[in-house]
């Protein structure tokens, strides 16, 4: 027997209130007047639940209407002087930290290298630092902060809060959620790169709002996040979109799993170098090293071998993607991370790889595009805290 949720009167007044802060959220500005129309609602409701978000400092009163007859209204948006939030990630070799108010204006932010190799502990240690740094710039501006999103790259079980397994670093179950909300008392989420690189997408991306994408993000390790219908797939555990660690290539190369011939092994910044290194160009193989900004520079000066080093790198990527789209018929598929940079020189590459395996029935309406921001996953992170708030407004929290 299916058990019926009951709802009391503040649960509907809270739903109402989300579906109030959607609004303003997808549209801008908006009136009491015009919310009530689209959203089936009383003016009294609306202005009633609007009075709360005032009241708590989630929106405010700009300006009056103007060119529509009868009693102009007041519009309303969201405040972007209500809170902070704060995304971290951390990377192979870095530890990035991004503030931004709610309208997404960045504060302030910092990256600190480690060393290859360093331990859990320190890593985090260094990380607590920052986010303290960012917290006291929020503060500066009279911003509380709404919560702090931590993304890195490998098994995350967001609901534990914690890296169960994290391949490339050599980590396993890292704690991270519990320890940081009583240190810094506020909500922590935990995100896998990919995630986030998708939520970034979704929400601030150059089609946001495209319900059905795919996130792949490729450095040293290449994972996916998928987004179906609007709703991010996430998995039993949270760790859907491993994609990396698909049987590919019987190329016999052992990958950070344990296991032999993973799609990483052909298209990760590892198999780049070693790739390269197969044509007579032996970059630092240190993975501490930036190798993008080295690539680069031999792109910039001609070198026509890592070009086709990076185009057969681009039509593995292609062949890759093709299962996934024709498993989830995206309508969008954005390639970011550490090597987006790199990739966007492969992008026809990457496009002839999936297309000639894809149904062509299907790929007749794709769009696929290369990301070169190195702000992906932090975006992302910020997405992931906006987004909770957004779901969970704290209507009555700010007097």
């Amino acid at each position: 027997m299916v058990k019926k949720e009951r709802f009391d009167r503040s649960d509907i007044r809270k739903l109402n209130a989300i579906s109030v802060l959607n609004q303003l959220r997808r549209q801008g500005e908006l009136s009491r007047a015009q919310i009530a129309n689209q959203l089936g609602l009383t003016r009294a409701t609306v202005s009633s639940i609007v009075s709360d978000l005032i009241d708590s400092s989630l929106v405010k009163e700009t300006a009056f209407t103007e060119g529509v007859t009868g009693r102009p209204g007041l519009l309303l948006k969201l405040n972007p002087d209500c809170g902070c939030m704060i995304g971290v990630e951390i990377d192979l070799d870095r530890i990035s930290v991004i503030v931004a108010d709610l309208g997404q204006e960045v504060i302030w932010e910092a990256e600190e290298g480690i060393e290859v190799g360093i331990r859990p502990e320190k890593c985090l240690s260094m990380a607590e630092e920052l986010v303290k740094e960012g917290l006291s710039r929020g503060k500066d501006r009279g911003l509380d902060c709404f919560g702090i999103c931590v993304a890195w790259a490998g098994l995350v079980n967001r609901y534990a809060g914690e890296l169960s397994y994290g391949p490339t670093f050599g980590w396993e179950h890292v704690p991270l959620k519990s320890t940081w909300e009583k240190r810094f008392n506020v909500p922590v989420f935990v995100e896998n790169e990919a995630h986030a690189g998708a939520m970034g997408a979704f929400h601030f991306g150059p089609t946001e709002g495209t319900l059905n994408l795919i996130y792949l993000s490729i450095g040293y390790g290449l994972a996916a996040g998928v987004f179906t219908d609007g709703v991010l797939l996430r998995g039993q555990n949270g760790y859907a979109g491993q994609v990396g660690h698909s049987s590919f290539a019987d190329n016999q190369i052992v990958c950070g799993c344990g296991k032999t011939g993973c799609w990483v092994t052909e298209v990760g910044a590892r198999a780049v170098l070693r790739k390269l290194a197969d044509i007579g160009l032996n970059l630092p193989s240190n993975d501490a090293v930036d190798i993008v900004k080295s690539i680069d520079d031999l792109l910039q000066s001609g070198d026509a071998r890592v070009k086709r080093v990076l185009e057969s790198v681009g039509r593995q990527i292609g062949r890759g993607l093709a299962p996934m789209v024709q498993t989830f018929d995206p309508s969008q598929v954005i390639i970011g991370g550490r090597l987006g940079r790199l990739l966007k020189h492969a992008e026809p590459a990457i496009r002839k790889g999936w297309e000639e395996e894809v149904l062509p029935q299907m790929s007749e309406t794709l769009q696929i595009s290369v990301s070169d921001s190195h702000q992906d996953h932090l975006m992302g992170c910020l997405a992931t805290v906006f987004d909770a708030v957004m779901k969970n407004p704290p209507i009555g929290a700010k007097g």
